[in-house]
């Protein structure tokens, strides 16, 4: 339970994160995730209100997710679907395969989703339907105050138009290394600055595991590497960097700063099992200063 880490709470900023609520089956465990849920999970730790916008079977997988959420800080815009809950096979090697026909792949939106958004996260993957898209498509008409894309792409689920789509409505862009590479690919943009500059984005993050993260903003690029651990599980690390991250931005945290506390909590959550954990104080409290 994670009612007892909202130390510095932020006063009116308010996040909705749309997407998948899955299972990672991991040698016939299930373990909670899907990256709506990991970004959600973390800006709530960071203090932001957080709204989750998604959908989950009626089913025991369905339950233990709502269960986990209601436990948290993170307000649950679920909903229950005759579909059965969403889950991705996690092979050997690292890789895996997303199952379809799931829950997740039917999130309809309420009639309100609280006061005044300040920042709207999505990624690829929840595009894969026309619910979905229909789904996103209202919210972006609510006109949140910025839009962070954390592409997360998919095998087998996502276009080039869901791309541009997606550049289309993003105020912020995070991408790892390999995405990059994509994006550059159906763009024919290979500068991140120009991307920025011909797509109007307001930030860029590129991500590259172990060797940190570059951001780019209008003080132009800027680089951090952590210090290396011991990696033991990396699934929810970028999700944790995309929450700390957008947390920096709504604050207006200098961009050097919240680029060093979002690469360190990513690399905290890498070193740690699952993608739902706690994090640190340091981490925590990483803007108190600015807000003070």
């Amino acid at each position: 339970m994670l009612d007892k880490l909202n130390t510095t709470p932020l006063e009116g900023i308010r996040i909705v994160s749309f997407g998948e609520v899955l299972f990672d089956i991991i040698d016939n465990e299930p373990h909670l995730g899907g990256a709506p849920l990991n970004f959600a999970w973390y800006a709530s730790q960071m203090g932001a209100e957080v709204a989750l916008l998604s959908a989950v079977g009626n089913d025991l997988l369905g339950n233990r997710a709502l269960n986990t959420i209601q436990n948290s800080q993170i307000e649950p815009l679920i909903m229950r679907s005759e579909l059965p809950t969403g889950v991705a096979n996690v092979c050997s090697d690292g890789s895996f395969k997303i199952a379809r026909g799931k829950a997740w792949e039917n999130i309809s939106v309420p009639l309100s989703v609280g006061p005044e958004v300040q920042l709207l996260y999505f990624g690829s993957l929840a595009q894969v339907s026309e619910e979905n898209r229909s789904s996103l498509m209202t919210l972006l008409d609510r006109k949140p105050r910025s839009v962070l894309v954390d592409l997360n792409l998919r095998d087998d689920c996502y276009t080039n138009q869901t791309v541009e789509d997606c550049l289309y409505y993003a105020t912020i862009l995070k991408v790892n290394e390999n995405e990059w590479n994509v994006v550059s690919e159906i763009t024919g943009i290979d500068d991140p600055e120009t991307l920025m500059r011909q797509k109007h984005l307001n930030t860029m993050a590129v991500t590259k595991g172990e060797n940190g993260a570059t951001l780019y903003s209008a003080t132009g690029g800027i680089e951090f590497k952590t210090n290396e651990i011991d990696l033991i599980d990396h699934t929810g690390a970028g999700d944790a960097f995309s929450a700390v991250l957008a947390i920096g931005i709504l604050v207006n945290a200098p961009p050097a700063q919240a680029l060093a506390a979002s690469c360190k909590a990513g690399s905290i959550v890498a070193s740690k099992k699952g993608a739902l954990v706690k994090l640190p104080n340091d981490i925590l409290h990483a803007y108190q200063q600015i807000m003070n």
